[in-house]
């Protein structure tokens, strides 16, 4: 059920690039000026601000009953932006809509961070975000398929608007059913014997004296907040999240635009990049658990990336264009994942892995705000800043993964020669690089 309302969420975010094309740049006038960018933008203020208080929510309350009130609201949002008749309704709903899924995310994380061990997470949180990611990567053609939805002769006409319409009611719907299917958090979960419960959460912890989960408070979450690690956690995903930002919203765009492919054929050939995307970053989390090591996946992905997004650039052949655009999209969005459960897997306490999992993703959220504005419209079709900007991210990325992952190995070997304090003050604990 996390699959299928993060796919839910991803194609609630990022179905106006489809609707632009199916008319809605002409009929609100969003077409004129920076407005689509604008409307892109805001979503991301309330999803920054709201993620930490929501991660601090939705221990006390339960996932199943916050995660419901989450996904109703925002299906509201969208829904209401199949009926505006101007950018600027569409604009304060694309800003609630932001508020609303500011929560899923993180608390996603939170939750599967609280039942799967260092060495688990990464095909646990590569597989919910990719089922997702396949919910959306068939985004385009089902947003083509309700853009030809006509009713009436006169506003419903406008095909675009049966885009929000339609999805709207279906995150309604999957809101109301959610409570039955959402898991909980172990401490929370009815259909486990105590026996069971009391192993799930004792498999979590290393310290041995703590065998309950202690909620924290506001200023015990700043306190947890004030670490340089985490900042470059941060960095990490903020690269990642401006990169598939970018590539989402603009990727019919490019296919439109750029590579000369009718609106029909745009919004179809997106979603193999997607399946390709999905395969390869299931094999390469599996590969990252397996053999136990996070940086060399996540550095391969990202120079992926880079590759991908050079053979759009300079390639001639369409054909060859777009072949490198399934190298960007598997490139930049295995990294999300990726990254998450790299900053998971340096985190000893449960506590903390909510508060870590929700400042990851408010810095993702300025990587949004960067990744909706470096690709402007008068940049097209070839989007040469926006291109450039996103390969020097990916470069970047790399190179902080590389440094950070050698400083970390450094960190356990002087531990296993009994050399400073205890990692993260557990003792027994080790980073995983």
């Amino acid at each position: 059920m996390l699959c299928v309302v993060f796919g839910l969420s991803l194609l609630d975010r990022t179905n106006i690039s489809a609707a632009y094309i199916a008319g809605l740049s002409s009929d609100v006038a969003l077409n004129v000026g920076a407005r689509y960018n604008i409307a892109l933008l805001v979503f991301f203020i309330g999803y920054a601000l709201f993620e930490l208080p929501s991660n601090m929510v939705i221990r006390r309350l339960g996932a199943r009953l916050w995660l419901s009130f989450l996904i109703i609201s925002w299906g509201a949002c969208v829904l209401g932006m199949g009926f505006v008749h101007s950018w600027v309704s569409l604009t304060v709903c694309r800003a609630l809509l932001g508020m609303f899924e500011a929560g899923l995310f993180p608390g996603a994380v939170f939750i599967i961070g609280s039942w799967y061990r260092q060495y688990e997470t990464a095909k646990r949180v590569s597989l919910f975000y990719m089922a997702a990611l396949l919910a959306s990567g068939f985004g385009p053609i089902l947003a083509y398929a309700l853009s030809l939805i006509r009713v009436g002769n006169g506003t419903y006409r406008q095909g675009w608007r049966w885009i929000f319409i339609i999805e709207g009611i279906a995150t309604i719907v999957a809101g109301i059913i959610s409570p039955f299917f959402l898991v909980e958090f172990p401490e929370k979960a009815k259909w486990l014997t105590p026996r069971q419960r009391n192993i799930a959460i004792c498999r979590m912890q290393i310290d041995k004296e703590a065998r309950q989960f202690v909620h924290p408070t506001f200023k015990e979450s700043m306190r947890m907040l004030w670490d340089w690690k985490l900042a470059v956690y941060s960095m990490q995903y903020f690269v990642a999240a401006s990169s598939v930002y970018s590539l989402s919203y603009f990727q019919p765009i490019i296919l439109r635009e750029g590579m000369g492919f009718s609106y029909a054929l745009a919004q179809i050939l997106s979603s193999p990049c997607y399946v390709f995307a999905i395969i390869m970053s299931m094999a390469m989390a599996w590969v990252s658990d397996k053999y136990r090591t996070r940086w060399t996946v996540l550095c391969f992905q990202s120079l992926s990336a880079v590759a991908g997004l050079l053979v759009i650039l300079y390639a001639k052949p369409p054909g060859v264009r777009y072949l490198g655009l399934y190298l960007a999209t598997f490139g930049t969005q295995a990294n999300v994942p990726g990254t998450l459960s790299y900053g998971q897997s340096q985190t000893a306490k449960i506590e903390r892995k909510g508060v870590i999992a929700a400042a990851m993703i408010s810095i993702g959220a300025a990587g949004g705000i960067t990744g909706s504005t470096i690709f402007r419209t008068q940049d097209a079709p070839q989007y040469l800043p926006g291109m450039w900007a996103t390969i020097a991210m990916q470069l970047f990325y790399t190179l902080v993964t590389v440094c950070m992952s050698l400083y970390l190995k450094r960190q356990n070997r002087l531990a296993d020669e009994g050399k400073g304090p205890a990692l993260e003050g557990i003792e027994g604990f080790r980073y995983a690089p």
